[in-house]
């Protein structure tokens, strides 16, 4: 929000007098009073206001008590008038919206003129602003959206090349049976010749159709013992 400052005069619409006689001065620039309960009324949009003008006084020691201030119908003690300031009145700062402010004048001896004054208000950020704003909020969201999807493909990038070059050690079970009958039957081989290797082909890249089982080799010959011959007896 940005403040706005403007002034008004005297015979402004936002002022009326309400009570008491008020004569026009300074070619019509000022009006002015001397009547005990004169009043004059502000209605104005803003959240501030001063009120511009002079008052003069034959007994100086009552010009702190010769104004009252109501202000939104409260009374006002926060300002206190200074001969020797053009200000009568100051208000404290008000929410952004409509007042309303009555001076009244106390005491009969005492001479009041009203110039004008002015009033703040709080202005929203203009559109060129606000355009800037969307822009500049607009850029650093398709930034964020840019990294996160570069990221994103670069792990996925990092993930299948790692998968790629690590080698897969530990594939199917093979079974390698002895080619010969030697092998099958002599005690120097273990497990009968039998060994089992892990194939280098990847599980993954192996297809998911059941193979047959190998063929089973054809039966060996049963080994035939041979009957060892009688020893000759020998004679004395």
């Amino acid at each position: 929000m940005t403040a706005r400052l403007s002034s008004f005069g005297s015979v402004d619409s936002i002022i009326q007098y309400t009570s008491g006689n008020w004569t026009q001065i300074d070619s019509g620039s000022a009006y002015l009073t001397r009547d005990a309960n004169a009043t004059v009324t502000f209605n104005f949009n803003g959240t501030l206001i001063t009120v511009v003008g002079t008052i003069q006084s034959d007994q100086p020691a009552q010009l702190n008590s010769s104004l009252s201030y109501v202000l939104d119908g409260e009374d006002d003690h926060s300002f206190l008038p200074n001969i020797s300031s053009p200000t009568i009145y100051s208000s404290p700062d008000l929410l952004q919206g409509p007042h309303t402010l009555a001076i009244r004048l106390l005491n009969a001896d005492t001479a009041l003129s009203l110039s004008g004054g002015t009033i703040t208000t709080a202005q929203p950020h203009s559109t060129n602003h606000r355009r800037t704003i969307a822009i500049v909020a607009g850029t650093i969201g398709g930034f964020v959206v840019l990294t996160v999807i570069f990221l994103a493909l670069f792990l996925l990038y990092r993930r299948r090349r790692h998968h790629a070059a690590t080698p897969y050690a530990l594939g199917p079970l093979q079974a390698n049976l002895p080619s010969t009958k030697e092998a099958f039957t002599s005690p120097k081989y273990s497990n009968h010749g039998i060994s089992f290797t892990h194939s280098t082909d990847s599980v993954n890249v192996l297809p998911r159709v059941k193979a047959p089982p190998p063929p089973l080799p054809g039966p060996y010959e049963t080994p035939v013992k041979v009957k060892s011959k009688p020893k000759p007896a020998r004679t004395s």
